[in-house]
């Protein structure tokens, strides 16, 4: 279970990284780690990295709430995210057709060599 980040200030994005089993509680409580952060620019981009998640525990309740949070990146900042075992994605992708209002710059991938392209990094 964990969910961590990096920020790569030269790159200009956060890298939000999922593993093991996640719940809605995790990604909101890494979500005020990143705010607080004193390298966070809110015009940076965003990669978030399922790639090892095992288990998300996230019912399709917690997507829509979390679709109608406000977001700590402005919005013109980009949001890729890396989901290649097909029951994330499919969760990834209602995630960003729910959050087309709060969050209209997200892109769902199924590789970090896909993710990077999208950013251009």
């Amino acid at each position: 279970m964990g969910a961590q980040f990096t920020i790569d200030v030269n790159q200009r994005v956060v890298i939000s990284t999922f593993s093991g089993e996640n719940s809605g509680e995790e990604i909101i409580g890494l979500a005020s780690r990143i705010r607080s952060h004193p390298d966070f620019d809110p015009s940076f981009s965003e990669i978030i990295d399922c790639t090892t998640i095992s288990t998300a525990r996230i019912s399709t309740d917690t997507i829509k709430e979390l679709s109608r949070r406000p977001n700590i990146f402005n919005p013109t900042s980009m949001h890729v995210i890396v989901a290649p075992r097909d029951h994330v994605f499919g969760l990834a992708r209602m995630g960003q057709a729910l959050a087309e209002q709060t969050v209209p710059n997200i892109v769902v991938v199924r590789t970090m060599d896909e993710a990077r392209k999208v950013l251009k990094i």
